[in-house]
């Protein structure tokens, strides 16, 4: 059954549950814009499914949060994203296990990226309406999914690799014998199918490729597109599909910047916070960046640089025992030469940025370099050559990672990070499942999932001697009109520095006194 609670408000799990329900059904729409809706949804697994993977399918054409027994456990993002809509009730049901189940689903009218007018970035549209498309049961055929997982990656080596390549044609062939033995509906082909791929995907490489250290990310900014109050559940949504992912996926690692997220994620889902913790003990969902937000690179002061280390530094040592390594700015439009300086001085040597490979005219030289700052501070920096900080672990995302490496000959090492990002959402089970069958397969880069940590260490202690340095600001050639827009806010912005400052000065002034 189906019941449905609307409110304006984003009310807490322990509000909405003591709210009046009412029934409804798939099909119906639910909006306006910003408004949040509860679902009580109460299932009923049949008891000739026992022995099945049993996943509950939701499509609100919007973003959503599956709660269980007052905790917070996965989100969902429908529509044309569709980048998440299932969620698993159990891998193997049986008799032991309840039949039936109550979960409540918080949905958001709100898409990944808002709700634009006509575009993206348009004014929201204030009526906007989501359809619930399915709210349904289902058995997930494990044993199909991996076979058409295999198939995928087959494929794309086929379609990707340069057509003189000899292992693309191995792969064509490879794909068409499975399509040959397969009958779609006799399932004891399948196994057959399965095992000429993995024929294939087992053929090694060599010790020379090379090794793409690939890490899950969500980058989400704090603020555009919707409210901050939409930014904090965008994190709670994120982060769950993280650390549940990490349950079925010991290898999986997870990189999360920005100290005011996991603060309002301490604040407003503490249960949630609570496995991050241990997860962060574990090693497995790493704390990066060192800074309270992902700022701006260029209009701030050196003094509120200098301020968004310290806080962002204390805060991470204060929650999880350590200081960050590494400055993590992905999506920045340029970074000030003032920063290795500042960086050095909080105690972080490394940098990582994506944005200026995006550059219009004069692409950069470089992926991996060390930048040096006003004062002649040295930080190893890498932008990710695959172009992007939120790839799928796709053939093509670790070809081009290979291919665009400016430093071949000199560095044999590169990060990849995957995971839906901007708005949220993350990495997904198909993300994962294709760079496990990628690892080590003969005609792509060697894969290893990684951490920033091992890979800045790698790169200093084997590949460091050959890095070429950049001296002074990394200009972005795009983007450039985001400095004279919003005048007042910068305007604001930068009277908001001088009071900082002089009320620092009168208060250090009284203390002496």
């Amino acid at each position: 059954s189906l019941h449905h609670h609307c409110t304006p408000d984003r009310i807490t799990y322990q509000e909405a549950v003591s709210r009046e329900f009412k029934p409804t059904q798939v099909g119906h729409s639910f909006g306006n814009t910003w408004s949040t809706h509860w679902f009580k949804v109460e299932l009923d697994i049949p008891e000739d499914w026992e022995g099945s993977e049993v996943r509950f399918i939701w499509d609100s054409g919007s973003e959503a949060m599956v709660w269980q027994d007052g905790d917070p456990k996965q989100g969902l993002t429908g529509g044309s994203a569709c980048t998440r809509t299932d969620f698993i009730l159990t891998k193997k049901l049986d008799k032991t296990q309840p039949h039936h189940i109550t979960l409540y689903v918080e949905m958001a009218a709100n898409g990944l990226f808002g709700a634009g007018q006509s575009t993206m970035i348009s004014a929201p549209n204030p009526n906007r309406t989501f359809q619930l498309a399915r709210a349904e049961l289902a058995v997930f055929d494990r044993g199909v999914y991996e076979l058409l997982m295999d198939f995928e990656v087959i494929y794309d080596m086929a379609k990707h690799l340069p057509e003189e390549n000899q292992r693309s044609y191995q792969a064509l062939y490879t794909a068409n014998q499975m399509v040959n033995v397969c009958n779609v509906g006799d399932k004891s082909t399948y196994k057959r199918a399965r095992e000429i791929a993995r024929k294939f995907l087992s053929q090694r490489n060599g010790d020379s490729q090379h090794v793409i250290h690939a890490m899950g990310h969500c980058h989400i900014d704090s603020a555009w597109l919707w409210p901050y109050a939409e930014t904090i559940r965008k994190c709670g949504r994120s982060w769950a599909s993280a650390v549940r992912l990490m349950e079925d996926y010991p290898e999986f690692t997870f990189t999360c910047s920005q100290a005011q997220q996991l603060a309002w994620v301490k604040q407003h889902y503490p249960s949630l916070y609570q496995k991050i913790q241990a997860r962060v003990t574990e090693g497995r969902f790493i704390p990066v960046g060192g800074t309270w937000v992902e700022m701006d690179g260029n209009i701030p002061s050196g003094e509120s640089f200098v301020r968004q280390f310290l806080f962002g530094q204390k805060f991470f040592k204060k929650e999880f025992g350590a200081y960050c390594k590494e400055f993590w700015l992905p999506d920045t439009f340029g970074y000030s030469a003032q920063l290795p300086q500042i960086m050095a001085g909080a105690g972080i040597h490394r940098f990582l940025t994506q944005k200026l490979s995006w550059n219009l005219v004069n692409k950069f030289p470089h992926h991996t370099f060390r930048w040096v700052g006003l004062d002649g501070t040295e930080v190893l920096s890498h932008f990710p050559p695959g172009d992007s900080y939120h790839l799928e672990g796709r053939v093509e995302d670790l070809l081009k990672t290979a291919k665009n490496n400016k430093e071949k000959g000199r560095v044999n090492n590169s990060v990849l990070l995957y995971g839906y990002g901007d708005g949220g959402g993350g990495p997904t089970e198909d993300m994962l499942e294709r760079l496990k069958r990628l690892t080590d397969v003969d005609g792509l880069p060697r894969v290893v999932m990684s951490s920033p940590d091992k890979f800045f260490g790698k790169v200093e202690k084997e590949e460091s001697s050959n890095l070429c340095s950049w001296v002074g600001e990394l200009y972005l050639e795009l983007h450039q009109g985001t400095f004279t827009t919003q005048a007042q806010i910068k305007k604001g912005n930068r009277q908001c520095e001088f009071l900082f400052h002089n009320i620092e000065l009168l208060a250090t002034l009284a203390w002496a006194v």
